[in-house]
């Protein structure tokens, strides 16, 4: 929006000179939101606040072959999600056929095809064999696309801007965890955050000046033999900031200020289990799971009551998520395991409503379109079903091989990544 002052000024000459000062005040610090707004969709890991929720108009809610309005071959492996700014897609992947060679990779949004590639070498180390050097999702601005690698160096996050050019690049510290990494950057406060919850030596939460990588500050944490691999979540406080809430073995919930890295509160939840799917929050009710091996062995459920956490209600064993991060929906807690089974509970009392399986196994977490929830199976399958108090399935699609990714969604269209392949779906 371009203002003249001097046009603008003349259409208003009865108008009071302070009142005209204030108006047109407002309309100069309103410009930046809405040029940021345009582009904001999905920028990180389960988009908006990382909870999984978008408003978008026009995503099918019966998918079929008319539907699928492009797809797009990938260089590589990766069971990170795509991220959206206007017309670009970012995405990461791993070259199988060369060792140590992964890619930041930028998609045209409307018909899929390869804008550009930034090839990043990397030394290999082991990692659980389902899990990949590519699970992180990145975030991005207007600026920039944000990579959080790990290596046997160390925690190495990246910034390219839009046309591929890396603009800077930091080794925060070491990290190690037997199964690898997931855990995702996020933007929140004006800060860059990077969460690293490992195995050995020191682990540490970061906030980095998204414009330099200059570290603004770093919150220092205890190790133990669990590393936490759940990328954040955002919160609005009773008096208005906004948190970051994390989950982890070593501290059970913590929730900090991503200005200034200040913990706001904390929660001991006694896991001895890993934390792999992240917080899932409705209102001032926060549900957090940890497990092992085939799924859920340990949660814990706090209600925050002016900036202090206590024990809300027990969940129980039976259908605890691992891998997926579940879902909230006007009061009501959408929390998929990993053998498929859905437990939709009442937030404020833990009340189950009703526990069926939905979907085969997924590692991908569900995400909520409207009112609508969409899954994804390991082997492929796309799942729609009503976000109500009662199960309702609305549709079923198969593609032609599995997904670990999270689904993206931005500009009226579902995008999902399976093992090859992005797909863009919309009408």
């Amino acid at each position: 929006m371009i203002v003249t002052i001097g046009h603008l000024g003349s259409r208003v000459k009865g108008m009071n000179h302070l009142f005209f000062r204030y108006f047109l005040a407002a309309i100069i610090m309103l410009q930046p939101a809405w040029k940021s707004a345009l582009g904001q969709e999905w920028t990180q890991f389960r988009g908006p606040g990382a909870s999984g929720h978008s408003a978008a108009k026009g995503i099918p809610v019966k998918i079929s072959e008319k539907n699928i309005k492009w797809s797009s071959r990938l260089p590589g492996t990766g069971h990170s999600s795509p991220v959206l700014w206007e017309d670009t897609i970012f995405l990461t992947a791993t070259d199988g056929d060369a060792g140590g060679v992964r890619y930041v990779m930028a998609l045209d949004a409307g018909n899929g095809k390869e804008k550009w590639r930034n090839k990043q070498t990397f030394d290999t180390y082991r990692q659980h064999r389902f899990n990949d050097y590519s699970s992180s999702t990145p975030c991005c601005d207007g600026k920039s696309v944000y990579v959080a690698w790990t290596s046997p160096k160390g925690v190495e996050v990246v910034a390219l801007d839009h046309a591929g050019k890396q603009r800077w690049s930091k080794t925060l510290g070491k990290f190690y965890a037997k199964h690898g990494s997931s855990a995702s950057p996020v933007l929140a406060g004006g800060s860059l955050i990077i969460g690293s919850h490992g195995e050995n030596g020191a682990s540490f939460i970061a906030g980095l000046d998204p414009e330099s990588g200059d570290e603004k500050w770093r919150l220092n944490r205890k190790s133990n033999d669990k590393g936490a691999y759940s990328t954040p979540v955002m919160r609005k406080a009773h008096d208005g900031v906004l948190e970051l809430v994390f989950s982890s073995t070593a501290h059970g919930i913590t929730a900090l200020n991503p200005e200034n890295g200040k913990i706001r509160w904390e929660h001991d939840a006694g896991f001895s289990q890993r934390c792999v799917g992240g917080p899932v929050i409705s209102g001032n009710t926060i549900f957090v799971a940890a497990g092992s091996g085939s799924g859920g062995k340990e949660s814990a459920v706090v209600n925050i009551n002016n900036g202090k956490p206590e024990t809300a209600w027990e969940a129980g064993l039976k259908g605890l998520p691992y891998v997926p991060t579940g879902l909230s929906f006007k009061g009501l807690l959408f929390l998929l395991n990993d053998g498929g089974i859905m437990t939709c509970r009442r937030a404020t009392d833990g009340r189950v409503l009703w526990q069926e399986r939905v979907i085969g196994a997924p590692y991908s977490s569900p995400v909520c379109i409207n009112d609508k929830i969409y899954c994804c199976s390991k082997e492929g399958e796309l799942n729609v079903l009503l976000a109500s108090d009662k199960l309702e399935p609305v549709s079923s699609y198969r593609f032609p091989e599995g997904i670990y990714a999270t689904p993206a969604v931005a500009r009226g269209s579902l995008f999902v990544r399976t093992f090859s392949k992005l797909y863009c779906i919309g009408n």
